[in-house]
């Protein structure tokens, strides 16, 4: 998984792999998010970036190094 940056300045994972991290399929996640049950947020720090996305009952946290590879994630 990567994180990129996309044309609009806005940090971009791959939904289908955000996807399957949580558990759901690439649809459902976006209509979660269409209906604003996904809650993600993005924090700098350290050289790193950590990505924590959250549903109504799972969630995922990915840390990216300065060249926006995964170096570790969680789920719960």
């Amino acid at each position: 998984m990567r994180l990129t940056l996309g044309h609009l300045g806005d940090w971009v994972v791959d939904p289908r792999e955000l996807a399957a991290r949580l558990g759901v399929g690439t649809e459902d996640l976006k209509r979660l998010e269409r209906y604003g049950y996904v809650d993600a947020r993005i924090k700098e720090d350290a050289g790193c970036t950590r990505v924590t996305v959250r549903l109504l009952n799972s969630g995922w946290r990915g840390t990216f190094d300065q060249g926006g590879m995964l170096i570790s994630e969680e789920k719960w």
